[in-house]
């Protein structure tokens, strides 16, 4: 059963949630005939404030809409974006979120209907002008980490704190050679849904694999080019690393400073405020989560960068991120308009061959392989969205107030149906520079 509460909006707060114009109008008329035909195809059923419903009785998808005037007008002016923010000023609600974002966003980027504002924003390949944001009245800025508040963070994460997908202990891995020499190993779902103590263990495990993966051991010196809230250098010290990582924010180095020493890692861990591309001397290995969470392709060319300057002749750079296997899916570059006004800057996904062409450009790395880890990431994020949704009250009373937990829970629930119908996977990937040949 769905609860649906009167909602109220600060709309100082939040200027872009005031009522939409086109209430009633032709074109949001047309929206709402063309849903109500196309539900049961969708598989959803809606629910509207009379009692009244359409679509597919039956569907394990409902969506109950407290006020659909203002639904229809925000997808006839705003598409995909136009369905977050609906969500967001409490106008529809459902208790199957990612799976109504994957029937409905879609539909919505593929009715003519409805606005297109992701073409506008990023183009028709999914691609911006800068490959770092929208934005144009600042110089262009390459940040490898996420914005996102610590005190938000532990609201739906584990005591890692880790924001990157998780590797859980079952689900078999089958191993393919390619014809260009390198590997890609395929992580298989879990056998059984994950729980939420999980979690922690499955983070570690992620870590641990992509330290594997940047051959970190004992003597190793290793940039970890982004330290989230600590876990991965924690990882690599505990190897024997000679680590060193830094941050742009002077919140995440305290943090980082006190998660260290309580630790005893404090001297295992050179810890900076800056940025790797302000790094100097000689690596064995470079490794990074989510260097394109706020940059896009952008992001993880600077750690592209950064390997290519520092790494040692049989030095070796790791990193995890998101990418779409082909073009961005229309419905993925919607919800990245989405995001990148509420979320991050970064855009739709990069797709593989993007990826593979930004390392193929240095004139040092090789790429090795990746590990394809969607389904793993998918399930970290469904617990993410668990977590978040039992910590309403802790989200409140920290000052998020429930127009930001709408948001968030829509983010989650879009980062999860993205991964579970292809639009995005998850993998680690392997790169190194040969050893020199005499």
């Amino acid at each position: 059963m769905v609860r649906v509460e009167p909602q109220t909006v600060d709309l100082e707060r939040w200027p872009a949630l005031a009522p939409p114009a086109g209430v009633g109008g032709s074109p949001a008329g047309l929206v709402a005939q063309s849903l109500r035909r196309a539900g049961r195809d969708l598989g959803i059923r809606i629910d509207y404030p009379d009692s009244s419903a359409a679509g597919d009785y039956d569907a394990d998808v409902r969506v109950v809409l407290r006020d659909p005037d203002h639904f229809w007008a925000r997808l006839a002016a705003a598409g995909v974006v136009g369905l977050g923010e609906s969500f967001m000023a409490g106008e529809w609600a459902t208790a199957e979120l990612g799976a109504a974002i994957a029937a409905l966003a879609p539909w919505i980027a593929d009715n003519p209907d409805c606005a297109d504002p992701g073409e506008r924003a990023f183009g028709r390949d999914g691609r911006g002008h800068s490959g770092a944001g929208r934005r144009r009245d600042r110089a262009q800025q390459v940040p490898l980490e996420d914005s996102v508040p610590g005190a938000l963070t532990s609201l739906y994460t584990d005591e890692t704190m880790s924001t990157s997908g998780a590797v859980f202990a079952s689900g078999a891995r089958t191993r393919t050679r390619l014809d260009d020499g390198s590997d890609v190993v395929h992580l298989e779902a879990p056998a059984s849904p994950p729980r939420r103590n999980d979690l922690g263990d499955a983070q570690r495990r992620s870590a641990d694999m992509l330290l594997t993966l940047a051959a970190v051991g004992e003597g190793a010196r290793v940039l970890v080019a982004t330290p989230g809230w600590g876990e991965l250098p924690m990882r690599a010290a505990e190897r024997g690393a000679h680590v060193r990582t830094m941050t742009g924010s002077t919140e995440r180095l305290a943090a980082l400073g006190s998660r260290f020493a309580a630790a005893g890692l404090e001297d295992s861990v050179s810890l900076f405020l800056g940025e790797p591309s302000e790094a100097g001397g000689a690596l064995d290995a470079v490794v990074a989560t989510d260097p394109g969470v706020e940059s896009g392709l952008a992001g993880i060319g600077g750690v592209v960068g950064v390997a290519e300057r520092l790494l040692e002749p049989g030095g070796r750079m790791a990193f995890q991120a998101l990418v779409c296997p082909g073009r961005p899916e229309r419905a993925h570059v919607e919800l990245a308009a989405w995001g990148s006004k509420y979320v991050a800057e970064a855009g739709p996904a990069p797709s593989w061959s993007d990826l593979v062409e930004v390392i193929a450009r240095s004139s040092r790395l090789r790429l090795r392989g990746r590990i394809e880890m969607t389904a793993h990431h998918a399930e970290t994020v469904r617990l993410w969205s668990e977590s978040f949704a039992l910590r309403g009250r802790d989200a409140a009373a920290l000052g998020f107030d429930a127009v930001y937990r709408r948001m968030w829970a829509f983010h989650l629930a879009a980062m999860e149906a993205g991964m579970r119908h292809g639009w995005v996977e998850s993998v680690q990937v392997l790169a190194d520079v040969p050893d020199t040949v005499v």
